[in-house]
């Protein structure tokens, strides 16, 4: 299994890293606008750390319609991999590339300050809140790609578990936008990251087929 999920990081990985150069093009461009407004009115530099961990979510949604449409699933299938293994591949990989996008927020940080000529405290809790955001968006593109599949291959009651899911997952994600600088809030995005995963591998492995 990790060695599947080491090869579909390496198949991505020049998506990730354009993503990455794109953000980095955006801090720049923002980095600057900074430089010239006032503090009031110019945006906190912890702003520049969303646009990394949206480069990860993005990618990640790329990685999911580029499986649709190569059939990867029965390539992977027909190696040594199960069903469940693969299932956590799907489920894993948005998380690495989220997470590994995440690794580049403080270099985008200290680029934004060396470019707006002004360094502002940043907590971890700040930066965990985005990336548990967006690593939580990324799991709802697996977990409506599973639910659509159960309700085109007639399991009613998985499709209704995975769209309810689905629905509650953005419920909390909405809700915790009023507890971002809490931890009860990032506590509540994290219990939505995992249910998403959970039953998106749940689904993907009760399929009846994996050509879609």
């Amino acid at each position: 299994m990790w060695h599947a999920l080491r090869a579909e990081l390496a198949y991505f990985r020049p998506w990730l890293l354009g993503g990455l150069g794109i953000a980095a093009g955006v801090v720049m461009i923002l980095s600057v606008l900074m430089r010239f407004l006032d503090e009031a009115d110019g945006p906190p530099i912890f702003v520049v750390a969303i646009f990394p961990i949206i480069a990860g979510m993005v990618v990640s949604f790329i990685a999911q319609s580029y499986r649709i449409e190569e059939r990867r699933a029965r390539l992977l299938l027909s190696g040594p991999l199960t069903p469940r293994q693969l299932a956590a591949v799907t489920v894993l990989l948005p998380a690495c590339f989220v997470g590994l996008s995440a690794i580049a927020v403080p270099l985008m940080i200290g680029l934004a300050a060396l470019v707006a000529g002004k360094l502002e405290p940043v907590t971890l809790r700040i930066v965990g809140g985005f990336v548990v955001q967006f690593w939580a968006y990324a799991q709802l593109g697996p977990l409506a790609q599973e639910s659509t599949a159960a309700r085109r291959q007639r399991r009613g009651r998985a499709a209704i578990v995975g769209w309810a899911v689905f629905v509650s997952v953005i419920l909390v994600l909405s809700a915790s936008q009023f507890f971002l600088q809490s931890i009860q809030g990032h506590l509540w995005q994290a219990v939505a990251v995992v249910a998403a995963m959970g039953v998106a591998a749940a689904l993907y492995q009760g399929r009846t087929d994996f050509t879609r």
